[in-house]
């Protein structure tokens, strides 16, 4: 695997980049790389543990679909996260459909591998169990905003995640649904209008079918950033 690949995880993941030079290089040498086109499935609900994997470029989401029919989106995968590892501690079958957005570049690394890493040094799984550790703390923090903060500061924090994955130049064109924003914020999508109509009279964005244009990325931080008194 080339040092293109290690500098630009060093610069993507944290959790990567506190690895020791040493264990990033044994960890690229067992990695394939791995592309998807827009709307290809990388692994639905139910399937086998095949590997964990870390996406470099594009964007996958992350859902459920229920025995009605009806589908929930839990959250976006971003350039630099790590997924897949759930199974790797439980051996048990996938929990989510993971579908590229956009088109998407990733590094695969299989249960062979994996297995190769851990026998060469068994510290692997501790180091791979603070994949876990990060996640849950984001879970938390998730639950916490949804407690205490206001649906408009939000609607603004997600907004702004949207932008890292979907600069184009100096354009941040976010192409997503309003029912999808609903989804990840637990809000209805009638909620979601509102807000995203109050951003847009202020002058914070501009939306189309399935679109939205952030077109002041100051006065969106500073609705993200509303302090609690």
């Amino acid at each position: 695997m080339s040092d293109s690949f290690a500098l630009l995880l060093r610069q993507q993941s944290l959790w990567f980049a506190a690895l020791p030079e040493s264990l990033q290089l044994q960890l690229l040498a067992q990695a394939k790389t791995i592309q998807l086109d827009t709307g290809q499935r990388l692994f639905s609900r139910g399937d086998e543990f095949d590997g964990i994997y870390v996406l470099l470029s594009g964007a996958l989401l992350i859902a459920g679909v229920h025995s009605s029919g009806r589908e929930a989106l839990l959250t976006i995968v971003e350039a630099g996260d790590w997924i897949g590892e759930i199974a790797l501690f439980d051996r048990k079958a996938r929990t989510h459909d993971a579908t590229a957005s956009v088109a998407c570049r990733l590094l695969h690394l299989n249960n062979s591998a994996l297995q190769q890493l851990v026998q060469q040094d068994p510290l692997w799984w501790q180091r791979f169990g603070q994949l876990l550790t990060e996640k849950m703390r984001l879970v938390f923090q998730a639950l916490e905003d949804m407690s205490l903060l206001p649906v408009s500061v939000r609607l603004a924090r997600r907004l702004l995640m949207l932008c890292r994955l979907h600069q184009q130049d100096e354009r941040y064109l976010i192409p997503v649904q309003q029912e999808q924003l609903g989804q990840l914020l637990s809000l209805s999508r009638q909620t979601i209008n509102q807000l995203l109509q109050q951003l847009a009279a202020s002058g914070v964005i501009r939306t189309s079918y399935a679109q939205i244009e952030v077109l002041d990325l100051n006065l969106l931080k500073q609705a993200a950033e509303i302090a609690l008194n």
